[in-house]
C-alpha cells in the first residue's frame, strides 16, 4: 500500500480505466440489444 501513497496519479488512472472499461462495457450491451429498425412510410402529397 505504501507503493501507491507515493503515486497517488496512479489512483487517477485507475479510476479512468475503470471508467472506460464500464463505458465500452455499456456500450456493447447496447449494440448488442438494438431496437428493431422500423421503415417510416411518407405521405403521397
Amino acid at each position: 500500500m505504501n507503493f501507491l501513497r507515493k503515486r497517488p496519479w496512479l489512483w487517477i488512472v485507475f479510476a479512468f480505466l475503470l471508467l472506460f472499461v464500464g463505458w465500452g462495457a455499456l456500450l456493447k450491451i447496447a449494440r448488442e440489444n438494438q431496437p428493431a429498425t422500423v421503415e417510416l412510410q411518407t405521405r403521397e402529397p
